[in-house]
Order: structure tokens, then sequence, then C-alpha cells
């Protein structure tokens, strides 16, 4: 499905730095591209009041998108056509496709500026740096703010990871590296969200459900996930071999279901967390650990770490993720995970 249009302008590097962080102007017309998961979660049921919305707009260039491959056809096709904002409709792994697809392919001069639209399953991505509210309401949003009209929006600018060793030579882009722990809840909750019969469940709600049952059973020192051996290696310190319960690199400010668990204090872009197997004192740490707050107890010789980090390079033996996706299936592994520039993001 494609809208085609009437150029607009296209924001200079100039124009970009000056406004991070910012609240843009509102009347002036922006060149709207707007890529849709029509499979992603929430899309499967709304996707004809998307296109409803989408109807009257005809300056907007609108692409369905599956997979990483459309998703950069997508981009090379909405670069052609001078588009300087992409709204991205879909779930986490559509707006990591996406971010490969910017960082790797580079068919922008100018790199747009992205609107993260909630159309996902777990959408923890936009849940931090996208737009707030339903699928619809959003892009009814995006679309007036982007005729110059409607309500302010703001820019905000976010690193992003880069994963370089993955299954094959391509580089991934994205914001939240996860190994040991969490890769195995994450699979668990691919499976729970397949079997939910509610939305709800199906959604936020359920993946809070489900990583609050893990988090219970290891305060309660139940075996709820299998400690997993892991060499890392953080920027200039020395390679350290540990089993771990849980392990992410990210530069999200905030988790699903709203949790800040990195207490860092490092002049590093990526956030660094993880916890050993059989840490000391889990039950009475982990609402500190939670909420990122500095306490005696969250220690590495207690068996949690945080730090700021520029760069980590990990040898692992069992599968990882990135964004949710399963980024190895075929361990041992060596990857390297590291700043892989700066994106901004628009809220409106």
């Amino acid at each position: 499905m494609l809208y085609t249009t009437t150029p607009t302008s296209v924001m200079s590097e100039a124009d970009r730095a000056s406004c991070a962080g910012q609240l843009l102007p509102v009347r002036r017309t922006r060149r709207v591209g707007i890529l849709i998961n029509p499979k992603s979660g929430r899309n499967r049921d709304g996707l004809h009041g998307l296109l409803r919305v989408l109807e009257p707009y005809e300056t907007a260039v609108c692409q369905y998108v599956v997979g990483p491959a459309s998703v950069a056809a997508a981009l090379a096709a909405m670069a052609a056509q001078n588009v300087d904002v992409v709204g991205i409709c879909g779930g986490d792994g559509t707006v990591q496709a996406a971010l490969t697809a910017l960082l790797h392919n580079g068919p922008f001069t100018v790199l747009p500026s992205l609107a993260l639209i909630a159309g996902g399953t777990t959408n923890m991505t936009a849940g931090d740096v996208g737009m707030e509210g339903k699928p619809i309401q959003a892009l009814e949003r995006l679309l007036a703010w982007a005729e110059g009209r409607g309500p302010t929006a703001q820019l905000v600018r976010r690193a992003v990871l880069r994963v370089d060793g993955g299954t094959d030579s391509t580089p991934r882009f994205g914001m939240f590296f996860s190994a040991a722990g969490i890769a195995q809840v994450t699979r668990v909750r691919h499976v729970t969200r397949r079997r939910a019969k509610s939305r709800l469940m199906r959604g936020a709600v359920g993946t809070a459900v489900t990583v609050g049952r893990y988090l219970l059973g290891l305060a309660l020192r139940r075996r709820v996930v299998e400690p997993t051996p892991i060499t890392v290696r953080l920027d200039d310190k020395p390679y350290e071999t540990r089993d771990y319960l849980a392990l992410f690199i990210t530069t999200l400010a905030r988790l699903n279901p709203g949790i800040r668990p990195y207490w860092g204090r490092e002049d590093g872009p990526l956030k660094y967390t993880a916890v050993a197997d059989q840490p000391q004192g889990l039950l009475r740490a982990t609402p500190a650990l939670l909420s990122g707050r500095p306490s005696r107890r969250l220690i590495p010789e207690s068996g949690y770490t945080s730090r700021n980090i520029h760069e980590a390079v990990l040898q692992l033996k069992t599968a990882c993720t990135l964004d949710g996706q399963i980024l190895i299936n075929r361990p041992p592994h060596s990857l390297t995970v590291s700043y892989g520039g700066e994106v901004d993001f628009v809220r409106v």
C-alpha cells in the first residue's frame, strides 16, 4: 500500500542536533512514512482501524512490512521519496529490523527521526522512547503533527546497541540485549503468549506476570532458571567467567513493566547489569535492584553488577536475544556489544 505525495522539508543535521530533547515546532509540515507490521500483536486486531486513519492523509507513505528484508526495502523506498520522519507501527522486532536497516544499510543521507507506535505485544522499546496510547490514537496524533497541526512533539535522542558476531556477519542494531535467565524467560514468554486466551495476557500485563513469577521463584531460592556460564570482558577490564542468572545490556531508560534495574555511575552509553548465580540476599535486594537505587547489597561480591560501559565482549554457550528476538541458537559463540550511534525519536 503506497500513497504518493507532496514533498516537504528535510531536517538538516544542525537542526537535529539543536533540537534534541526539545519541543518541536507544531506549525511545520513533515514528510512521513509509516511502516506497519500486520502480523504484530496489536496490529492483528486493529489493522483496519489504522488504515481508516491513514486514508485521508494523502501525503503519508505507508508500507506493510513482515521481516527484516521487507523493512529494509520499505525504508530504501521511503528514502527515495524524501521521507524525514518514519513511523513504525509494530513490535520490538520490527523496531530492531528498522534500526538495523537504517544504521547498517544507510539508505538515508540524513537519518530520519523515528516515531514508535506500540503495535506489537511487549512493546518494550516503544514503552520507553515511543508514542503513548493505543496505535490508532497515536497514529492520528502523528499524522496531524506531520501536517503542521495538532499537539506539540518532543524529540528524544537515544544511543543504540550494535551487536557483532551473530549467526552471520551482519551487525544488528537494537536497544536491549539479554542472555542467561532473561533469554530463557523470553523463550517461555513466547510460549505463554501463544497460549494466552486474552489480549491482556498476550501483552505487557502477561509479560509482567511471567517475569514476576520468575523473580518470586528466584527470591524464594527455587531453581526457575538454569545458571548460565558466560565469559565477559567489559571495556578494558580483564575477562571474567561466572555463572549468571541474568545479564543484559541496554540503552533504554525504562524496561517493562516500568523498572530501571541499573545503578552504574561510570561514563558510558550502554547500561550493563548482571546477577550471578546464587546471589546473596536476593529477596531483600530485589526492590533496590528493580528501581536501580544504590544499595550496600548491590555489589559484585554479593553477585550484583551494574556499570555504564562502551563495549562488552561475551563468550556464550547458550542462546541470547536482542529486543526479544533470538539472536543465536547455535552456541558457543563470541559476541561484541558496542555503541552503535544515536537515533532521534519523536513523541507526539
